[in-house]
């Protein structure tokens, strides 16, 4: 009897989640779009939705573990922009440094910043908002250093890395963000860490007291977003084929739709990665459908901050709500 009303509790917790209303809008703009244009539901367009799940997917799952903890990262993209030239250059012909090497730099590199952002916002005390900024500027100036050298990316394991579809049909990408997916949800569920997090988005003093290292917990969601990051920007350059400067700008936008319209709380301490997943689905959708349907680029980027503004906006009733009922 327990246990049937402890699975009865985890059900109706779930129903009170964003995330069936986010599977019901899901089916109705799968219904929407295949009547509006005949070339939705084909193999080739499926597939190319699935692919483009990665590179958001990746980033979405590096800002969504600093976002539960209360933190913010706007310098995502030029993350992934810095990791991804930088990479693209050290496998120029003449330069081409082995590809572990040139993952390792890439790696190293979107920690870094994740832990430069980290340390100003916790040891310096700076705003997260104003802070990610700032170093989103910083490093877009950086990634323009090497804008002249237009690298390109011949190094056949790195072109395959993001473009293998297993069966001919389904893309290796979607498998990666499935797995990290469900690798940081039991992260996020059963270890200290995670718990820390939630705890520290909830209420920051209240995991003060508690003796939870506050400071250490937000760096390493920092440098774990900054790690995500440089894998996203891995895959731009495999799926691209070469390395520019402007890889990633304004990707933060998309990026911030995707976690808030996924359910996780601006603030922190509440969402799961599931949520972040089905937004993820339903952004790429709207993005894939606009274009079938041909929308005009200018309309398609105020649509998606409408959206935008539209979810926080429901995210702050959210809050609202759920500080009224305790």
């Amino acid at each position: 009897m327990e246990r049937v009303e402890k699975k009865y509790s985890q059900f109706m917790n779930f129903l009170r989640t964003p995330t069936p209303t986010l599977i019901g809008i899901y089916a109705v703009m799968l219904l929407l779009f295949s009547l509006a244009s005949e070339n939705f539901l084909t193999i080739q367009n499926i597939k190319g939705i699935f692919n483009n799940f990665a590179v958001y997917g990746i980033m979405a799952a590096g800002i969504t573990i600093v976002m539960i903890g209360g933190g913010f990262d706007l310098s995502i993209g030029s993350a992934a922009g810095l990791a991804g030239i930088v990479s693209s250059v050290l496998l120029m012909k003449g330069i081409e440094i082995a590809t572990p090497y040139v993952f390792l730099i890439a790696v190293l590199i979107g920690c870094f910043v994740g832990l430069l952002n980290g340390f100003i916002i916790t040891k310096i005390g700076i705003n997260p908002i104003i802070t990610t900024l700032g170093t989103l500027a910083i490093i877009r100036g950086i990634c323009y250093f090497w804008a002249d050298l237009n690298p390109r990316v011949y190094n056949l394991f790195v072109q395959e890395f993001g473009r293998i579809y297993i069966g001919g049909v389904f893309p290796i990408t979607t498998i990666y963000i499935i797995v990290t997916f469900v690798i940081l949800t039991l992260i996020l569920k059963f270890t200290r860490f995670g718990r820390d997090l939630y705890t520290i988005g909830g209420n920051e003093n209240l995991a003060k007291l508690a003796g939870i290292p506050v400071d250490r917990v937000k760096i390493i969601s920092y440098v774990l977003s900054g790690f995500f990051a440089s894998i996203a920007g891995i895959l731009i350059i495999s799926q691209l084929g070469s390395g520019r400067p402007e890889y990633g700008n304004g990707a933060e936008l998309e990026v911030l739709t995707i976690v808030v319209l996924g359910g996780i709380v601006v603030g922190g301490g509440r969402g799961n990665l599931l949520g972040v997943f089905i937004a993820l689905a339903i952004i790429q959708t709207i993005t894939n459908g606009m274009v079938l349907v041909e929308v005009p680029i200018y309309l398609r980027t105020v649509i998606k901050g409408a959206l935008l503004v539209l979810v926080i906006a429901v995210d702050a009733f959210r809050n609202k709500r759920h500080l009224q009922l305790y």
